[in-house]
């Protein structure tokens, strides 16, 4: 007899998260099955890649893993979801320099 091991997450989210599209009209048990499944699967190799990465540690931190979603370009699709985080500070004088750019474009425009 084979001993099935069910996914950790729980199946019930995961047909919910699958039926918000509005392409599945109807889904089967058994696709339920392999999106937990696979989700699964994602997230040990995610973690795995992140502590690799990072392997003075035992732990893994969110910046490890927002460090490997920036680097690794097969995560590309998950910046909006795991971004880098940025200071306050950081962010306002980034947002600053910006403008000081954009104010002196146009002022050379205004010169021309």
């Amino acid at each position: 007899m084979s001993s099935i091991e069910y996914p950790k997450f729980p199946l019930f989210r995961i047909r919910t998260i699958m039926k918000s599209s509005p392409e599945m009209s109807s889904i089967g048990q058994d696709a339920v099955l392999l999106m937990a499944k696979a989700a699964e699967l994602f997230v040990q190799q995610f973690a795995k890649d992140a502590l690799e990465a990072n392997a003075n540690t035992r732990w893994i931190t969110y910046d490890e893993l927002a460090g490997l979603v920036e680097t690794e370009e097969s995560l590309s699709f998950l910046q909006d979801i795991v971004p880098r985080k940025v200071k306050a500070k950081e962010f306002l004088d980034a947002l600053k320099d910006i403008q000081d750019d954009s104010e002196e474009e146009e002022d050379d425009e205004e010169d021309e």
